[in-house]
């Protein structure tokens, strides 16, 4: 506890301790600008935490300051923290270099060259952390400043560096060397890549310690990739094939894991030979680790080759990984290998194409029945593309059993269909997508197996966000007979998100099934649809009331404003007297969206809820009137509609 001398003492500065007090604003009557203040902070602060905080913001409150463009960036500062004791400011200054960078980059014009050799000397510094969080986050930001170099003699100071690492005694900064390396590529250009970088390349892919070479395997397509010379091509493949033949089982998963990437570096033809070669003696490796890591990345290699040069060996080798065995628990190597497959298999299937289907629907088919839950939710949030893959009776025959299968499933599996419901009943023959239809109906019953009465809402959630598209592309009858009524449905949802979403889809499911003039909203299904919405505004339930209110206001996007206008605003505008604020202020609310449009803006009655809104006894439901700028602009807008004056039963006017 502290003494009563202590807490009296003057020299004690307790504005470093209470946080109540470091607000910026009260030290400028000191005359301390945001950035010096910052700087006292991470300097003197005597309470790491809030110490912490000061470091962990320093970035961004340069930003500030190098905009403003009074102040010389704070790099003592930055040197000095990168020297730190603390090991904790030490990362915080490695993972703001970046930000810092950004704000040298903003400032360019006013910045001295020393000024940015100096902030790639402390990336450098950081690099030799004996903390591995500070050398991971010093590793990632080098790039970021090496950026800013532009001079030849910067450039000449970044490559001695990288030079230097890939000479080090020390293994671990070799390994930074490796990894550095791969970043700067993009940055240094084509012909630094090739003539500096290259050789530098080589020299860690010999090391003898195999954490550096396995670094090496990681960067050679990057620097390849920016490299683009023909000449130096050869010096990467032969880098790589001697990689594959490592006697590290580490360093040839590295390779089987970047093999895909090479793609970039080499011509088509080196490419596809270098998978030729490598293919086989990986997939077939004496390491578990290499031929896993092989397979899993065997999709992607599939599609990098695409469908001319992807060799039926290869679509087997594929086909193979998708019937490997698993147990229950997906961390098994079978379940990876299928995850794996089922992530990838779309990109197969579009490589190969339409008329190699036949190639991999046995893997597709497999994989839809897997004993794994998170392999099946794969493949079932892709339905959908490979349904445009294949298009027509081919996805009917081949997805639909599928599909229907998946939509029995769990409620994690069925989500990955329902979200992607629409798209894929858009690539079925419109004469079998009913089915589907009816399918999905039990979806919306809000009770699950185990007597919850609110069940998986977010299921119901995605399948509200669904109605709209899907009511698109079914035919008016099937509107009427299936998706109206689900969307009524969700409207009554026990969940409040559920009907929310309802409330948004239900104006374009209803104009999708009338498909005519405004007439027809009062027509058959239809309008017995609009009276029963309309009996929401005045049932007993205040939520009924609001969802009205809301439904008006995406109305107003979705259909013909006639029809707002004649079937909807009498009963809305009675709703400025309710009992329940919730409902005023989400009426408030309403007429501020409906004001945008012309149709709207020059109703009188809207523009006298407002006026009632205004002065409304609820604080909230006042200021949401007040930000809506209604004014009397005589008639109509562009409707041509004639002022509606109708009485607060909301008894509908005739069409004009």
């Amino acid at each position: 506890m502290m003494s009563d001398s202590a807490a009296f003492d003057p020299d004690v500065n307790e504005k470093y301790v209470d946080e109540a007090k470091s607000a910026a604003d009260e030290y400028a009557a000191d005359g301390l600008t945001e950035l010096e203040l910052c700087a006292q902070y991470c300097r003197s602060c005597t309470v790491s935490v809030q110490r912490h905080f000061h470091v962990r913001s320093l970035g961004e409150v340069c930003r500030r300051a190098m905009r403003v463009g009074e102040e010389a960036f704070p790099l003592d500062l930055v040197e000095e923290l990168a020297q730190d004791d603390d090991g904790d400011v030490r990362q915080l200054v490695a993972e703001q270099l970046g930000v810092l960078a950004e704000a040298l980059r903003e400032s360019r014009a006013r910045q001295e060259d020393e000024v940015y050799t100096g902030l790639l000397c402390v990336a450098f510094l950081l690099v030799e952390d004996d903390v591995d969080g500070v050398v991971s986050a010093a590793e990632d930001a080098v790039a970021s400043v090496a950026g800013l170099l532009e001079g030849h003699d910067a450039r000449e100071l970044l490559l001695t560096q990288i030079a230097n690492l890939a000479t080090c005694e020390e293994e671990e900064i070799r390994v930074s060397g490796a990894k550095i390396l791969g970043s700067l590529a993009a940055v240094l250009g084509p012909e630094v890549s090739a003539s500096r970088l290259a050789p530098l390349l080589v020299t860690f892919a010999g090391d003898e310690q195999f954490q550096i070479r396995e670094a090496t395997t990681r960067a050679v397509a990057a620097v390849g990739a920016a490299a683009r010379n023909e000449d130096a091509e050869s010096t990467f493949e032969t880098a790589f094939r001697a990689l594959a033949r490592d006697d590290v089982w580490s360093v040839r998963r590295a390779v089987a894991e970047t093999l895909t990437s090479m793609s970039a570096c080499l011509s088509s033809g080196a490419f596809e030979a270098l998978v030729a070669d490598l293919f086989e003696p990986l997939a077939n490796d004496v390491s578990y680790q290499v031929r896993v890591a092989m397979l899993e990345n065997l999709g992607p290699l599939i599609s990098a080759l695409g469908g001319e040069r992807a060799s039926a060996s290869l679509v087997d080798h594929f086909v193979s990984a998708a019937r490997a065995e698993s147990g229950q628990s997906s961390g098994t190597s079978g379940g990876s290998l299928q995850l794996a497959c089922a992530f990838n298999l779309p990109g197969v299937a579009l490589a190969i194409g339409r008329a190699r289907w036949h190639e991999i629907r046995e893997a597709h088919a497999t994989l839809a029945d897997s004993v794994q839950w998170r392999v099946r939710r794969t493949v079932a949030c892709s339905l959908h593309e490979v349904a445009k893959i294949l298009g027509g009776d081919a996805a009917d025959a081949d997805l639909s059993p599928i599909f229907e299968e998946t939509l029995k499933d769990t409620d994690e599996v069925r989500f990955g269909a329902v979200s992607n419901l629409a798209a894929f009943v858009r690539e079925i023959p419109p004469e079998k997508r009913k089915r589907h239809l009816r399918s999905i109906a039990g979806i919306a019953e809000s009770q699950n197996a185990r007597g919850d009465a609110v069940g998986n809402w977010r299921l119901r959630c995605a399948l509200a966000l669904q109605l709209d598209a899907l009511s698109e592309i079914v035919s008016q009858r099937d509107n009427e007979e299936i998706v109206l009524p689900l969307a009524l449905r969700l409207l009554r949802d026990p969940a409040h998100a559920v009907r929310a979403k309802a409330v948004g889809c239900i104006g374009a499911v209803l104009r999708n099934t009338a498909r005519g003039p405004a007439a027809t909203w009062r027509e058959g299904v239809c309008g017995k649809t609009v009276s029963d919405l309309k009996r929401m505004a005045t049932n007993p339930g205040w939520m009924d009331r609001q969802a009205y209110v809301q439904m008006c206001g995406a109305f107003s996007a979705q259909v013909d404003p006639r029809v707002v206008i004649e079937e909807l605003v009498p009963l809305l505008v009675m709703s400025a007297d309710d009992a329940v604020p919730n409902v005023r202020r989400e009426l408030a609310a309403t007429i501020a969206t409906l004001q945008a449009n012309p149709s709207f803006a020059a109703l009188p009655d809207l523009r006298d809820a407002v006026a009632r809104l205004r002065d409304d006894h609820d604080g909230d439901v006042a200021r949401t009137a007040r930000g809506c700028a209604f004014e009397d602009r005589g008639g109509m807008g562009r409707t041509g509609l004639t002022v509606l004056e109708f009485a607060p039963t909301g008894l509908r006017s005739p069409l004009r």
